[in-house]
């Protein structure tokens, strides 16, 4: 089983895409691209179960990350954090069931830490230096 199902890059814009092999920025038209998934194939080989029972951190979902192969995987322990129940402040905002994340538990204290993450892995992968 692979560890990334990533198909493809694409431009939301003007469609064209690029491999995921490759280093690429921006589209030649000047988009962001876009991460594509082979869905069809991980369904068929991948179950909740599975996800459920790895560790609880950002690579149980490797299978959606562009990053194809686990040695060039970059963390500092990103992992899954609380969603905590916010009811005085829904009931001030009229949003009976509000939630919030705690992003301060993970390392880096920032929600950005797990994006970082996939993307130094991702350039790690690709020889960025």
């Amino acid at each position: 089983m692979p560890f990334s199902y990533v198909s493809h890059l694409y431009c939301p814009k003007c469609k064209k895409e690029y491999s995921p092999k490759e280093k690429h920025q921006l589209c030649e038209c000047g988009s962001p691209l876009l991460v594509a998934y082979d869905l069809e194939r991980l369904k068929d080989n991948l179950s909740p179960e599975d996800v459920q029972s790895r560790e609880p951190n950002l690579w149980r979902y490797h299978e959606l990350l562009p990053v194809e192969d686990p040695k060039n995987v970059v963390s500092l322990g990103e992992g899954m954090t609380p969603l905590i129940k916010m009811p005085k402040l829904g009931k001030e905002m009229d949003i009976p069931n509000l939630y919030m994340k705690d992003e301060g538990i993970i390392p880096t204290g920032s929600f950005k830490a797990r994006g970082a993450a996939v993307g130094v892995s991702k350039a790690k992968e690709l020889g960025v230096e």
